[in-house]
């Protein structure tokens, strides 16, 4: 997306999440720590990416820098708009000299490359439809043929509901255009996978509109883009609760995704560390909903968006750097210190709170209170209004696929309150999924354990329970355990 059109996208996006500004997860943070922490040289990921400015600027030097940067990111996806090339028109000519050296910088370094083919921006949009969409089918077929064996993964349109210049598409539209993606792909290589017409939000009108009209069935990944508040719990799951409500088991994507720090309050430190903050929650609600992938938008242009503007990173930069989503379980007994950025992240409700929540202590040096060692977990359901959900989530990465394993833990319950242990985003074509155990006995240790099949090599788990308002329920927590066969 071009820094114009982003501009005029903020703005409109602005006006659609003003109920969802990221205030409402974040006002009530509370943080005792802001140590993030610096990770050696690691492999690259394909499970994260993101966006830059090669569509638009083909140039060899700018190329080579945003390479050398998303590499040194640890992520191995880039999204890029395959701008440039021309054939905008049935039967016009190519020209791909520039596109050519981009694709092969990519290809050479190893990286992934995710190609927007835009409808709207790369054909002329005939008065005509048929005209439209022949336009449509000879620039893709063009596109996949030239980059075969290349590029094998391409987004059909951008934010369709938005203008851009261009006018907006209806779902029927999406739809229409997405097929002949998805079976010009198929005809030229069946390894070639298309991602749905991506809208601004889980949330938007569209993407039900497109899922009634059958999007699921000429497209491998429904495509969603998330910003700001529209990670919280809830708004997140939407696409997989009209995926199941039609009975659809679809892997969603995250094509665009990202946060600017005029959205929130305090000096300009406190609003980058919020800002980076973000991104760490966003790990963690990628792995609770099961999502396939994600790109983060962006790298080094549209102004406030830029996480290394003009190639010079910023602390959200070395934040991204940072995330650990397939660190493996550790520390099962509560006996080490507690990183809140990545190991047990506190929640209540749609609040996340990385560091202390007035709800959740981490306690130690108590062999009385701990069943074993001297550590645990404990959730203060008396001090938090009646029904109010406070739980910690850690991700268990490097699990095996395909196989069943069990999750266990040890709680201790007492007075009025109640303790559940769930699993969540092991299933990655059903992200609203979950497994959960709730205890049964008062005042003794009990141990609750589930068996959760895990589709791709992640879940979630979870330690939870509900606020009484009584002053003395609490919830304990201890020896959490997981069993890989």
């Amino acid at each position: 997306m071009k820094f114009s059109q982003k501009l005029q996208h903020l703005a409109q996006k602005y006006s659609l999440l003003q109920a969802h500004k990221f205030s409402r997860i974040f006002t009530s943070l509370l943080v005792t720590s802001t140590l993030f922490y610096t990770l050696p040289a690691r492999s690259q990921t394909s499970y994260l990416g993101i966006n830059n400015g090669t569509g638009y600027n083909p140039d060899p030097t700018f190329t080579d820098r945003s390479i050398q940067q998303t590499k040194d990111l640890g992520i191995q996806l880039v999204r890029m708009g395959m701008d440039g090339v021309y054939g905008n028109r049935e039967g016009a000519s190519f020209n791909w000299s520039a596109r050519d050296i981009v694709v092969n910088k990519y290809i050479q370094a190893g990286l992934r490359i995710h190609s927007t083919i835009s409808p709207r921006h790369h054909v002329d949009r005939d008065s005509n439809y048929e005209q439209w969409k022949a336009n449509y089918r000879y620039f893709v077929r063009n596109v996949m043929e030239r980059y075969k064996g290349k590029i094998f993964y391409y987004i059909i349109n951008n934010e369709p509901e938005l203008d851009f210049g261009k006018g907006t598409m209806t779902a029927q539209q999406c739809v229409d255009m997405t097929r002949i993606a998805y079976e010009t792909a198929k005809s030229i290589d069946p390894n070639i996978k298309i991602e749905s017409p991506p809208p601004t939000s889980p949330s938007s009108y569209i993407l039900k509109e497109m899922i009634d009209l059958g999007i699921d069935k000429v497209t491998d990944f429904i495509g969603i883009h998330a910003y700001g508040g529209q990670i919280r719990e809830g708004e997140f799951g939407n696409p997989w609760r009209l995926l199941a409500a039609r009975n659809i088991r679809k892997p969603v994507v995250v094509s665009e995704s990202g946060t600017i720090s005029s959205w929130y309050q305090g000096s300009s430190t406190e609003r980058e560390n919020y800002r980076k903050r973000w991104f760490v929650i966003f790990g963690q609600q990628l792995k609770r909903y099961g999502y396939n992938h994600a790109l983060f938008f962006d790298l080094d242009n549209h102004g406030e968006w830029a996480i290394s503007p003009n190639f010079n990173p910023t602390a959200t930069y070395y934040q991204i750097q940072d995330l650990r989503l397939n660190k493996k379980f550790s520390n099962p007994g509560f006996e080490l210190a507690n990183n809140a950025d990545n190991e047990w992240v506190h929640f209540d409700n749609d609040d996340v709170r990385l560091g202390a929540s007035p709800n959740v202590a981490f306690i130690c040096g108590d062999p009385n209170g701990a069943r074993g060692g001297n550590c645990y977990a404990r959730l203060d359901s008396g001090r938090a209004s009646r029904g109010k959900q406070i739980f910690i989530r850690r991700i268990l990465g490097d699990v095996p696929k395909n196989r069943n394993i069990k999750i266990g833990a040890w709680v201790y319950v007492n007075g009025g309150a109640t303790a559940t242990l769930k699993a969540l985003g092991y299933d990655y074509l059903d992200g609203d999924a979950e497994i959960s155990k709730t205890a049964s006995q008062k005042n003794v240790w009990q141990y609750l354990e589930i068996t959760v099949p895990i589709s791709r090599y992640w879940a979630v788990v979870e330690l939870g329970t509900s606020g009484t308002g009584n002053s003395g329920d609490y919830v304990k927590w201890d020896d959490v355990s997981v069993v890989t066969p």
